[in-house]
Order: structure tokens, then sequence, then C-alpha cells
């Protein structure tokens, strides 16, 4: 019997949560495969026959170092120059959004 077969007739949880697990994996890269080409489409919304898609680029954004923040703060005296060196800004990131119709 071939394992494929063995996944599917077996009532182990153990073995059917395995298998789940195996279909979410192969799901989620046909899932970025198809968000990567809709995203390539450009921004706007996009129509399927059930689906709509959005398309946004969501721009970075700035954060403090907590740690290095904390640090600092326990020295007292510090002033606004030390925050902008420690600020990291993250990357740009584009959002798609699918609601059904």
């Amino acid at each position: 019997m071939t394992i494929a077969a063995r996944k599917i007739l077996s009532t182990s949880p153990v073995d059917r949560l395995g298998a789940l697990n195996a279909q979410i994996k192969d799901l989620q890269k046909s899932a970025k495969i198809l968000s990567d080409e809709i995203k390539g489409w450009g921004e706007g919304s996009h129509e399927g026959d059930l689906f709509s898609a959005t398309v946004a680029n969501v721009p970075g954004h700035d954060s403090l170092d907590g740690e290095a923040m904390e640090a600092k703060l326990r020295e007292l005296g510090v002033d606004g120059r030390w925050f902008a060196k420690h600020t990291k800004t993250s990357k740009d990131a584009v959002r798609l959004t699918l609601t059904d119709r």
C-alpha cells in the first residue's frame, strides 16, 4: 500500500494531522504563487468570478530599538540625536486583501 493510500485510510489523529499539515504546506506554496502573480498585476482592485482582490503598497515604518532605548534611558540625559541613531525603518511591503463576492 502506498504512503498516500495509508494517509487516506488511517484513522489515527497523529496520521491525520500529519496528512493535513502536508496538505497545508502544499496549499500555502500554491497560494504564494497565485498571490505573487496577483501582486504583479499592480495596485488596484482585481476581479475574479467568485472573489475580488485588492493590491496596495504598504510603506515601511519606523520603530525604536526597545532594548537599546531602555539601556540608554537608564543612564538618563538622552537627546534626540540618540533616538535618531537607533530608529529602524522596516521594508516596504505589498498588501493583498481577498474578499468573497
